[in-house]
């Protein structure tokens, strides 16, 4: 199984558009760092999450003292890589997986170091390509996100639309 390690911007999109149910049936083990889950502060948010956690769907990947002292060491390329940031690239790196971010500089990081990055675009490409949903609720879930969030790229959005349609 696909292991990815993912950050919060995937987890809010997909929150958003109540699409969180269906990513959590794609068969990857998806993952996130202590760090980045203590960024969920809404509890209605928190409260989905937990569920997630508490039915081994999402699963929160905690550091010894040896590995936070090497995330902190960790050298990215771009020097304003937040903690959080640099806990995700590290895991990631370690455990060989895909990341899913929605942050551009975050994906230009994890791309200078060979890690496999995608973003919330990319997830309901996969729920469609598995069949846990119809062209057509992708296409809406793609309208959904355009609507949420101006910074993902219409180009793309456009053309997965116009190839589903």
């Amino acid at each position: 199984m696909k292991i990815v390690v993912t950050d919060v911007s995937v987890f809010f999109d997909l929150f958003i558009i109540q699409a969180l149910p269906e990513f959590f049936e794609l068969e990857l083990e998806i993952c996130t760092t202590d760090f980045v889950y203590n960024e969920i502060e809404q509890s209605e948010q928190k409260e989905t999450f937990d569920l997630f956690i508490t039915k081994n769907k999402l699963k929160i990947l905690s550091f010894t003292e040896d590995e936070y002292s090497e995330v902190v060491n960790f050298k990215t390329k771009w020097s304003n890589r937040s903690l959080n940031d640099r806990t995700i690239l590290w895991k990631a790196l370690q455990l060989n997986s895909v990341l899913l971010t929605c942050d551009g500089k975050l994906k230009k990081e994890a791309e200078h170091h060979k890690i496999e990055v995608h973003g919330s675009l990319w997830v309901i490409e996969q729920l469609v390509l598995c069949k846990i949903i119809t062209h057509a609720k992708g296409i809406e879930l793609l309208m959904a996100l355009r609507k949420n969030n101006l910074r993902l790229p219409g180009k793309e959005i456009e053309k997965l639309i116009k190839q589903w349609k």
